[in-house]
């Protein structure tokens, strides 16, 4: 058995001339190119995939041999599995040929066997380095081809760093120097993945909203903490991949979300983790969320200007805002700016510098012994101060002031934002009843604001309208923003009753 570890990218652009270029000095010992002709098989019940187990054929050079891959590991573009290779004689698999203990106990191998079909294929010419660097042996495959099912067709254009030999942060190291070049992209999604999903095997990508993560009190902190990062990673990883299949505001809104929980994650066991926290990446946090800010403004206006402006539609001016709002929208970012974004060097590090982080544990580095002991507490000894600082700051903000104007509810929706963001985070430490009977006014509220923020691009929207559409215009806001101020300073004021269920 052999534990295949890698650091996969996505190719926007031909890098094959500009590769070795960007290498960092080091000997090359290989380098040849390979024409690889895989086909993946399974039962028609996908009885492997649900196993966690993938198996394929591969033919090159007229040597063929079948691979079984086990569920493994994966986070950021780094993948963990454990593979078996076998030489066949003939291109038909044979599962008696790996060893009898690698097979879960209710699989009936023999069963199994008389099953398995062809489902995909892919198709591609591997151009491979093998190189050596500060003591580790690492090979360089440039995959370039296609998967195909049936009739359908996906390019494959790919870049993989696997250890051979030697430490994996070494393969990190070389990746960081890699991205530099631009037009690499951490690829969560594996060639079989792609394959199951062509052949109409495995759905495509969907939007989801944040979920819990399943948290037990009596776990230490820092088992919280990584499970919290990885699902919010995954979220970030989901959603940036379904954008790139069907680009969409929504996807993106959601890969801010999944960046804003990484970066909330880190504030929230900040005290309890080593200051190498502090790295580059988390600056680029940062940055990546300013450059997807002007996500708020294009839900507005595409909330304004949906089904030809029905939320206007009572309004005379429709038309002429419709093609204000238009305008707007010109001006946002396009397509190819934002694949450009994804494919950036900075992008690009700021996601491997995460992977590299969670796979080498560098919070661990440098902590005092308090620091280590607080990491091992249960985190239900950090959940209820958290929540209990989280709800004193929205208390003492405008939140729980007398009154509110639209402009002070419009500015709190970043703290609320943040206060429900930890309240998700440790949901699953407390009885669901009481959560929610908590929680579920405040999103109410959340709603309301942003209901209320939705409104935003059209006052500036006067001074191009006539008089007569001016004054329509304003005697309209004034009526929806008075409904929502009425309705939201209601559930303000039952919620600000409410008893906390951390307490």
């Amino acid at each position: 058995m052999d534990t295949e570890i890698e650091i996969k990218f996505l190719v926007s652009r031909d890098i094959n001339g500009s590769l070795t270029d960007l290498l960092p000095p080091c000997q090359i010992l290989e380098h040849d190119h390979r024409h690889l002709a895989n086909t993946y098989y399974d039962t028609a019940s996908l009885d492997l995939r649900r196993a966690g187990a993938g198996l394929r054929i591969r033919s090159q050079n007229g040597d063929m041999e079948q691979t079984v891959k086990l569920a493994g590991s994966q986070v950021g573009g780094l993948h963990q599995r454990p593979e078996y290779n076998v030489a066949l004689s003939a291109h038909s698999p044979d599962l008696s040929l790996f060893p009898a203990s690698i097979w879960p106990e209710d699989i009936d191998i023999y069963a199994l066997q008389q099953e398995l079909q062809p489902l995909f294929c892919t198709d591609f010419v591997r151009q491979r380095w093998l190189i050596a660097l500060n003591g580790s042996e690492i090979e360089l495959a440039l995959d370039e081809g296609e998967v195909q099912a049936g009739e359908r067709r996906e390019p494959i254009l790919e870049l993989e760093l696997e250890l051979v030999r030697g430490d994996a942060s070494v393969l990190f190291e070389l990746a960081e120097q890699l991205v530099q070049g631009g037009g690499l992209r951490l690829g969560a999604v594996s060639k079989a993945q792609r394959g199951y999903r062509l052949a109409g095997l495995s759905p495509m990508p969907q939007l989801q909203p944040l979920e819990p993560t399943p948290l037990a009190p009596g776990e230490p902190c820092e088992q919280s903490m990584v499970a919290l990062l990885h699902q919010a990673l995954g979220h970030w990883q989901h959603h940036e991949e379904g954008w790139l299949s069907q680009p969409g505001i929504d996807w993106l809104v959601q890969l801010r979300e999944g960046a804003a929980l990484v970066h909330h994650i880190l504030l929230m066991f900040g005290e309890r983790v080593s200051l190498r926290v502090n790295s580059g990446w988390v600056d680029d946090l940062l940055w990546l969320q300013q450059q997807l800010a002007w996500l708020d403004r294009a839900q507005m206006l595409a909330h304004l200007t949906a089904d030809k402006g029905h939320y206007l539609r009572r309004l005379d001016c429709r038309k002429s805002l419709l093609r204000l709002l238009a305008g707007q929208q010109q001006n946002l970012p396009d397509e190819q700016r934002l694949r450009e974004l994804l494919y950036s060097p900075r992008y690009a590090r700021l996601v491997l510098g995460l992977t590299h982080w969670l796979y080498r544990q560098d919070w661990r580095a440098g902590l005092s012994r308090e620091q280590q002991s607080r990491l091992l507490a249960p985190v239900s000894e950090l959940a209820a101060p958290l929540l209990e600082d989280s709800w004193q700051t929205l208390r003492h903000s405008a939140l729980g002031a007398e009154e509110l104007t639209a402009e002070q509810y419009i500015q709190q929706k970043g703290k609320l934002r943040r206060t429900l963001m930890v309240g998700l985070c440790f949901s699953q430490l407390f009885p669901e009843a009481e959560r929610l009977g908590f929680r579920m006014p405040w999103l109410d509220i959340l709603r309301g604001i942003e209901d209320l923020d939705m409104l935003s691009p059209l006052p500036d929207l006067s001074e191009q309208l006539s008089p007569a559409e001016a004054e329509e215009l304003e005697q309209w806001l004034a009526r929806k923003q008075g409904f929502l101020l009425e309705a939201l300073e209601q559930s303000r004021r039952q919620a600000l009753e409410l008893t906390p269920y951390w307490r």
